[in-house]
């Protein structure tokens, strides 16, 4: 797909499609029905060598007895011929129609071989009848939907729903005293979604027809629906907290109406250093005319959200084409864990996995060109040119960056769509189907989730064992390892570790402050755990900024409302003195603000915003 062998996600990308083609299928070489070679095409061979000074001396008994060794069937493509479509194609294009260099064949390969090896066109033609079963680039044809596609693509979720939980201090939702804080990761939540239905074939855009959502849910038709999806009045409060349309939007800090009052003044108060209008993504109730995959889909209307309008459908092919792929990662992540000499490949492996997709997604309009030019009138030249970006100047030239002029997207971005919708899928199955679903939500309530992780708050120390509803609690038993790594003895548990997509304890203990996405503290950790600090952009290394990250520093900002700053120390290159300096500058560490949600007058309670 990409010519880039020596970068790690170009190499983990090769990796990964090479997979595809280890379970190829075969045409079936089921035997035709005899017929005989027809006599009367011999004169049209004969003229062609004869016209190109070829030696000709093919027998018509040579090409029945080729007949009956193919069992009838092309030797190229292996359909079943017929006396109008057989024909006599020569291996070797220099020589004429002789005995022991003719390959019987369609008319069709025979046309499009050419000079192709046999070896070659077979597999082309293997290819070819593999084709709805591989993941392919969006040819020029439809470029509207790369389009599409990128406008509609929208990465992992990180989404703050209580900004602070403390054993015995805070309740749950406002009855329950908190009891136990516990953060679940996935694993290899990618790598999961990988190995599901992936959009294969060549892409094609339908419009949108009555009955097309029936059609998706009893697996007619697969590929994404271009839509409006809104949640119906009724279940609104079904799905208040974890919001279940993830999309890409811009949140205006400036009006009152969207982020509330609280935050509206909180922010307006901060002047010089108030938050400016930006593009998040954020969960809604509804969404206006996006593009969402089918599985997704499908669970959206199981659980009750309406299709307002439809606007078209891409249509594709379902096929598990990396589930090979995620089996690899895994089962060599498997036996690193058994054999510590093979811990290397297993780490290696582990990166592969985490890699390899992520260049299908890649905007390649952002890519640049670095040129070097000592002469003036070389660099006026770029300068003036219309590509122009930017220009750092050298000891004795200058680093010119220049925009491509010419754009191929060839990365397949639909793939990228499907990942990040798989995973969304996930994280809302996790939510609605289990958790929700086992627990009354006066013994739960959702801290934060990222990506592939949720923290949630509980009123039980452990809530699988006291917290599961009476009635269900049979149901879990039966249905546990479908969310959970299987626990019953040792080699199943360590079999489980490595499995892409179960849900395994990540943290666990009694208080966590959550002050925006990326931005929080686990603390007072069971003895298992340490304390967990996650500050995006903040130093961390080395003790660095450990007086405010801490939870002291936490909870003062959630107290008080305030933001406390950080220190941030580096190198980089002088300009005026062309060498390496050493620089510290104070930034924001713990920041009040957050705009995702609706904060509310508490400062800790969060409701979904309605745009």
């Amino acid at each position: 797909m990409f010519a880039d062998g020596v970068s790690l996600p170009g190499l983990s990308e090769k990796v990964m499609y090479q997979t595809c083609f280890t379970n190829l299928q075969y045409p079936d070489k089921k035997p035709a029905n005899v017929f005989q070679f027809p006599a009367n095409r011999l004169g049209g061979y004969k003229s062609q060598d004869a016209k190109a000074k070829r030696e000709f001396s093919m027998t018509l008994e040579h090409l029945n007895t080729l007949l009956q060794k193919q069992k009838y069937l092309c030797g190229l493509c292996y359909c079943q011929l017929t006396a109008d479509t057989a024909s006599a194609d020569r291996i070797n294009n220099n020589l004429g129609h002789i005995d022991g260099n003719i390959l019987i064949s369609c008319v069709k390969c025979n046309t499009a071989r050419k000079d192709m090896s046999l070896g070659g066109f077979r597999y082309k033609k293997l290819l070819e009848f593999n084709s709805d079963r591989l993941v392919y680039s969006i040819d020029k044809e439809e470029k509207d939907i790369y389009a599409k596609m990128k406008s509609n693509i929208a990465g992992g979720p990180s989404i703050i729903f209580n900004r602070y939980a403390k054993r015995n201090e805070t309740k749950i939702r406002g009855g329950k005293i908190c009891k136990k804080i516990i953060g679940y990761d996935a694993n290899a939540l990618y790598l999961w979604a990988l190995g599901n239905e992936m959009p294969c074939g060549r892409l094609t855009t339908i419009d949108a027809y009555p009955g097309i959502i029936s059609d998706i849910v009893n697996d007619k038709i697969f590929g994404f629906l271009e839509c409006d999806i809104r949640t119906p009045p009724h279940l609104k409060e079904y799905f208040s907290e974890m919001t279940p349309i993830f999309k890409n939007t811009l949140i205006d800090c400036s009006d009152e109406n969207i982020i509330g009052q609280h935050m509206f003044e909180y922010n307006e108060a901060r002047k010089q250093s108030r938050a400016k209008p930006a593009r998040k993504l954020i969960g809604s109730y509804f969404g206006e005319k996006i593009l969402i995959y089918a599985p997704l889909l499908k669970w959206y209307i199981a659980h009750g959200m309406e299709i307002t309008k439809t606007y078209g459908f891409i249509k594709a092919n379902s096929h598990k084409a990396f589930a090979s792929f995620m089996e690899a990662v895994s089962n060599a992540r498997r036996e690193g864990d058994a054999d510590k000499s093979k811990a290397m490949i297993a780490e290696m492996m582990k990166l592969v996995g985490n890699s390899a997709f992520g260049r299908s997604g890649m905007d390649m309009s952002k890519h640049k060109e670095i040129k070097y030019e000592s002469s003036d009138k070389a660099i006026k030249n770029k300068i003036e040119h219309f590509t122009f970006h930017g220009l750092e100047e050298l000891n004795d030239a200058c680093e010119i960056i220049m925009k491509k002029r010419r754009l191929k997207n060839k990365n397949p971005i639909h793939l990228s769509i499907a990942i990040y919708q798989l995973a969304k899928l996930r994280m809302l199955q996790f939510y609605y189907d289990c958790i929700d679903f086992y627990f009354d939500r006066s013994d739960f309530q959702y801290q934060e989730m990222d990506t592939d992780s949720a923290y949630i708050a509980f009123s039980r120390e452990n809530p699988f064992q006291d917290c599961i509803k009476p009635e269900l609690r049979e149901h879990f038993k039966q249905h546990k390892y479908d969310w959970f790594p299987r626990d019953y003895n040792n080699d199943v548990a360590k079999f489980d570790r490595r499995t892409p997509g179960l849900f395994k304890d990540e943290w666990s203990g009694d208080a966590m402050v959550s002050l925006s996405s990326k931005n929080y503290i686990c603390y007072l950790p069971d003895e298992s755990y340490k304390v967990k600090v996650s500050a995006k952009g903040v130093q961390q290394g080395g003790g660095r900024n450990s007086d405010v990250l801490n939870p002291d520093g936490f909870e003062t900002v959630v107290r008080d409302r305030i933001t406390l700053q950080g220190t941030k120390k580096g190198f980089r290159l002088s300009k005026e003195t062309k060498s390496i300096i050493t620089y510290s500058q104070t930034k924001t560490a713990l920041n009040y603000y957050y705009d995702k949600r609706r904060v509310l007058e508490d400062g800790i309670t969060t409701v979904a915003l309605d745009i």
